[in-house]
């Protein structure tokens, strides 16, 4: 975790997605996942989210420095 500033707990959520998002490869597209149970899993997508869980998603995203080696 290299986030610099307190962050509540959806925002943690916004963080860590938008880490795996760079690792994986994936397109970026901010969400929450509210829950790391895939039955109970709820993806809050960006129009639902606040402005901190906005910024939150791409200082993930751009903080993320591994990836994935699908080698």
């Amino acid at each position: 975790m290299k986030a610099t500033y307190p962050m509540t707990t959806r925002e943690r959520k916004a963080y860590d997605r938008g880490s795996a998002t760079r690792y994986y490869g994936r397109t970026p597209k901010p969400h929450i996942w509210t829950s790391n149970n895939p039955q109970a899993l709820q993806v809050i997508p960006i129009e639902d989210m606040t402005e901190a869980e906005v910024q939150a998603f791409w200082l993930g995203y751009e903080q993320e420095t591994d990836r994935k080696d699908y080698g």
